[in-house]
């Protein structure tokens, strides 16, 4: 039975947009306060989704595999939590529920003790409301960055929880002497 491994990617994708999405999402995302809860569950999930494809007779799957469909997962939850986060950012700024309030900002500028350089950039945050390249490209390799080691580590959890081990062998006993029956 020279059977292939069931694909990576279906797993990854539905693990990476359960990351993605729940990561992005107002008060379900101050559950990732609790050591990146939500992006490991997507790794986990990978994990027990490729699981419940993967055959029985095929060699248990190993941490290396485990890493990199967690990696695949990090990916595409990383892109994912970036797309639906910095729109849902860009709305709470606007209606003034965002981390950073515009009109304090404006205010800041006003500071003399504030550097030419970063009232500039002040400037630019605020004229573009809060989506300059820079915060995007911020926020998208932060949230890959935190995407990737975690997912990483939920799918080498799930597969070391969840995954089937072969029942163990016992090697065969060399008869010895009985006990004595009695009756």
């Amino acid at each position: 039975m020279n059977e292939q491994k069931p694909p990576i990617v279906i797993p990854a994708l539905i693990g990476g947009v359960f990351l993605g999405v729940t990561s992005a999402l107002p008060l379900i995302e101050f559950i990732n306060c609790a050591c990146c809860a939500l992006v490991i569950g997507g790794g986990v999930l990978a994990s027990v989704l490729y699981l419940r494809d993967y055959p029985d007779y095929l060699p248990p799957i190993s941490y290396t595999d485990a890493a990199v469909l967690g990696l695949l997962t990090g990916v595409i939850g990383g892109f994912i939590w970036t797309m639906v986060d910095l729109p849902l950012e860009f709305f709470k700024m606007q209606i003034g529920m965002g981390m950073m309030d515009i009109s304090e900002l404006s205010e800041a500028l006003d500071d003399p003790r504030i550097p030419p350089a970063l009232q500039t950039f002040l400037a630019d945050f605020i004229a573009h409301g809060g989506m300059t390249p820079g915060v995007i490209i911020f926020s998208f390799i932060m949230n890959l960055m935190f995407s990737v080691i975690f997912a990483t580590i939920g799918a080498i959890i799930g597969i070391a929880i969840f995954q089937k081990r072969p029942a163990a062998s016992v090697p065969p006993t060399a008869p010895g002497p009985q006990p004595p029956v009695m009756g």
